[in-house]
């Protein structure tokens, strides 16, 4: 540390290269020292923001720090609610992009659910919809104490039924699902599950659960408004409610 810097040392695939970072002021310095430290700069603004969410007091001399760039992000379009996000790890990779629409012939599932405070009850509900058109619903007691982790259930009990598929889509209306997709669950995972404060993760039994589900696959995730007349999430929260209400 000098002057408030802390110096990291960047190590990937074999390189190596430094940046420094003042977690007072929120001052990011890159020196250009080769094509990793150009790769780092080209994606500094998702770099900042990893390293803003980082407590002052978890910084210290000779902490680690694991994290995922999307090189080239255009963030604009990862916020753009009305696009699809996919997230392909397979053969060993991880990818995620953004695009406007999705694969025409793959397996859907819808998901929702209901968390009743007042009761500690809730709800999960899947639609699966087959390439062939014909749906089926799977509707259960779920086990969550919010409404966050009820969302999560219903991915779970989705992906679950989904198993042997290989191309999924998923259409939830919970954006802690889909924004912990995309990003959080993959930091999460290469720093032990914990956030970049050192706090280990929200509900991270489950998003395990999600990691070992969507392994080695192709998803697709989409994000529909809640109660806005979409046909399959609104018999999801139907099915979800009538649950949790019993």
């Amino acid at each position: 540390m000098d002057d408030g810097y802390f110096i990291h040392t960047v190590n990937h695939h074999g390189s190596k290269t430094n940046f420094s970072y003042n977690p007072t002021n929120e001052d990011l310095k890159i020196p250009f020292n080769g094509e990793l430290s150009k790769l780092i700069d080209k994606n500094k603004s998702q770099l900042l923001k990893i390293l803003k969410t980082k407590k002052l007091e978890s910084y210290y001399p000779g902490f680690k720090l694991r994290f995922v760039l999307t090189d080239g992000k255009d963030v604009d379009s990862f916020n753009d609610m009305n696009k699809i996000i996919v997230i392909d790890s397979r053969d060993n990779e991880l990818e995620i992009v953004v695009q406007e629409s999705g694969k025409a012939m793959i397996h859907q599932v819808f998901t929702d659910a209901s968390y009743l405070e007042k009761s500690n009850k809730s709800g999960i509900a899947a639609i699966i919809k087959y390439p062939d058109g014909t749906y089926k619903l799977h509707s259960v007691a779920g086990r969550a104490t919010n409404s966050c982790h009820a969302e999560l259930e219903a991915v779970v009990r989705g992906l679950e039924v989904l198993k042997d598929i290989e191309e999924i889509r998923l259409i939830t209306d919970s954006r802690y699902v889909r924004k912990g997709l995309s990003e959080w669950m993959h930091n999460w995972k290469l720093n032990n599950w914990k956030t970049s404060g050192g706090h280990r993760a929200k509900n991270v039994e489950t998003w395990k659960k999600i990691d070992n589900l969507t392994k080695g696959k192709y998803l697709e995730v989409a994000w529909v408004k809640g109660h806005s007349g979409h046909f399959e999430n609104t018999m999801c929260d139907l099915y979800a409610r009538d649950i949790a209400e019993k």
